[in-house]
């Protein structure tokens, strides 16, 4: 309800604001980029996400040398299902900041959500060419890597990766996936199960468990990870297909 109530109050000073512009220009007064940007984030946290993505595309129009606001944008956007449009706004910024990684690497995400993930490697290329360390970059290249059924060279990246941050759950949780991607699963299930207990362990990465356990034969620890997620018959319809191998892959 609060978020509701801040929503109303930010939309009821904008009209507020724009009455008084009306009556006397020369008075008209100017929302900063903050200001838009806080009235944006409550949209977006109310479900508002027409109002969100018009806060933040005025707030981005207002600082364009701020690529946190541009980034948030074409986020809003392409959350939206707009990736169409989060795609041309992010062309746009890079006709004016042509080679910025963070817009660079924008770009690539977008085209791996629309599913082209050739377009999304090179633009990965792209962002590693200006900064080859930058690991976030390497794990989404690895991510189109797998979408492309590239899965060895995925699981190489997620290992350099690990081999640097060996705690880190979100890329232990990708090379796993990988592995079950290719047929893997008992050694996706070694891989993931040793997070299993930790209090950092993401609610996907349970239910990633909870299907490799399936897989391996162990129900009833699939049905307490995966709870109310997988009905009797879904889960045996997954095991059944999990436990068939891929051509070529080790069992």
């Amino acid at each position: 309800m609060r978020v509701f109530q801040l929503v109303a109050l930010a939309v009821a000073a904008c009209g507020a604001l724009t009455a008084c512009a009306s009556n006397d220009p020369r008075r008209q007064p100017k929302m900063s980029s903050e200001a838009r940007l806080q009235v944006g984030e409550a949209a977006d946290a109310a479900g508002n996400t027409d109002l969100a993505i018009a806060m933040y595309t005025a707030a981005a129009q207002s600082d364009p040398a701020n690529i946190a606001l541009q980034l948030r944008c074409a986020d809003a956007l392409a959350r939206s299902g707009k990736i169409g449009e989060a795609r041309q706004f992010l062309e746009e910024r890079l006709s004016k900041r042509s080679g910025q990684p963070d817009l660079l690497r924008a770009l690539a995400l977008v085209d791996l959500v629309a599913g082209q993930p050739d377009q999304a490697i090179a633009g990965f290329n792209k962002v590693l060419a200006i900064n080859p360390s930058d690991v976030a970059t390497r794990v989404d290249m690895a991510v189109a890597l797998d979408l492309q059924g590239q899965h060895t060279a995925a699981q190489e990246i997620y290992r350099q990766v690990l081999a640097a941050t060996p705690n880190d759950p979100a890329t232990r949780n990708d090379l796993a996936v990988s592995m079950m991607l290719e047929g893997r699963t008992r050694q996706a299930l070694e891989t993931l199960a040793p997070l299993e207990d930790s209090a950092t362990a993401a609610p996907r990465l349970k239910v990633n468990l909870g299907i490799l356990y399936a897989a391996t034969g162990d129900s009833e620890r699939s049905r307490q990870l995966l709870g109310d997620r997988a009905s009797d018959t879904e889960l045996l319809a997954l095991t059944r297909a999990l436990a068939r191998p891929i051509s070529g892959s080790s069992p």
